[in-house]
């Protein structure tokens, strides 16, 4: 038998039983063929499941979908209002929708992501609130984040920049600091005056804060003192530094940004529907203060400044070492010549290869030899 033929054989599957006479349950019949339900009980559990899998997708899927369009609804008049190209809401996956917008002054382009549990993912969702109780710090709330881009290497106009200044929930404060890097430029100050208890600020200089929280027309304040503006946000936050720490040395000129971003928790009411509308309008007003020309004293943009060129300078070494250690050490001369002649030694044939092995014990034997003559005539000498 060919090799073929028993390859087929052995995944051939195996005969058909035949039909049992005492079977009397429910079965279709036509001519000689018949299906009994009551014989593929396991058959039809799998399939149940993976229908009813199927069935929780297909159905999260769709609600998600509702619940991202009508979460963005309320501020799509300001946004049209604000920006000259809005683009429609696109999902990234059933759980995470996308929203760019475009053409507004000070500004280089706001993106809108959307968060949302993943209804459409059972597994997903047993984590997720497995998590929430397990976890006292795990934040699984529904998020809206409107992050807006200043500038980005040459383009854009930056200002002077204010360093890196936030807002953060209490509630959400570990996660987030774990989650970005460019809190770690700033100080935390968990009782700062003027900051709700529920709040913590992060801020490079105090000065920044006074400029930010008592400046004419910002409304930060205004704002974040009334109880449904206070619960509905996560975290307001101004940065120049990636949210990611760089793992290649420090960012070229072209890769740095500026950014505000305003995070808020999906709100539930039309109360908070309007406080994230006037958190909206409080961040379009620090994108337009901080592109303003001589906001900070000198000495505080210098040590700005100053504090980046230090970061950039430790990445670079910090990369540069991590670079040192992954080179293979250089050969000395004495492993060169070693390799060099394993190499010639293995394009010699068996014989001469055995014959050259010979010849080298000769050697060594004859330089033993020479060596212990050698000592037994100094040992003479002393005698």
């Amino acid at each position: 038998m060919s090799g073929l033929a028993k390859l087929i054989t052995a995944i051939a599957p195996p005969p058909a039983k035949p039909l049992s006479r005492d079977y009397d349950g429910f079965e279709f019949r036509w001519k000689m063929f018949a299906f009994r339900p009551a014989e593929f009980k396991f058959e039809a559990s799998v399939l149940g499941i993976v229908g009813i899998y199927l069935a929780i997708y297909l159905i999260g899927k769709v609600v998600n979908s509702s619940r991202a369009r009508s979460s963005i609804k309320p501020y799509e008049s300001l946004l049209a209002h604000q920006f000259s190209s809005v683009r429609a809401l696109l999902a990234s996956s059933p759980s995470l929708w996308l929203l760019y917008a475009t053409g507004r002054r000070n500004l280089l382009s706001l993106h809108v992501t959307v968060s949302l549990l993943p209804i459409h993912d059972l597994a997903g969702l047993v984590i997720h609130f497995v998590k929430s109780i397990i976890e006292p710090t795990y934040d699984g709330s529904e998020n809206i984040n409107f992050d807006f881009t200043l500038g980005r290497g040459e383009y854009g106009l930056q200002g002077e920049g204010l360093g890196v200044w936030g807002i953060v929930d209490k509630s959400a404060l570990r996660e987030t600091r774990e989650k970005r890097w460019d809190l770690t430029f700033a100080k935390l100050n968990d009782s700062a005056s003027g900051i709700p208890i529920t709040h913590a600020l992060f801020t490079e200089h105090v000065e920044i804060t006074d400029l930010l929280l008592k400046t004419p027309n910002i409304g930060i304040s205004d704002v974040l003192n009334t109880t449904e503006a206070a619960s509905v946000l996560k975290y307001l936050l101004i940065s120049d530094v990636p949210q990611n720490r760089p793992s290649k040395g420090p960012l070229s000129a072209q890769s740095k940004s500026r950014h505000v971003i305003l995070s808020v928790y999906k709100p539930s009411s039309p109360a908070q529907e309007d406080a994230v509308k006037a958190w909206i309008q409080v961040t379009l007003n620090i994108v337009d203060l901080v592109n303003k020309q001589g906001l900070l004293k000198p000495d505080i943009s210098r040590k700005l400044i100053k504090t980046r060129q230090t970061v950039d300078s430790d990445l670079g070494q910090a990369y540069k070492k991590e670079q040192d250690e992954d080179k293979e050490p250089e050969e000395t001369p004495e492993e060169r010549r070693a390799a060099k002649k394993k190499a010639e030694r293995e394009k010699l044939s068996d014989k001469e290869r055995k014959k050259l092995e010979d010849l080298e014990k000769k050697r060594e034997m004859r330089k033993m030899q020479k060596k212990q003559a050698l000592g037994g005539a100094g040992a003479g000498g002393g005698r």
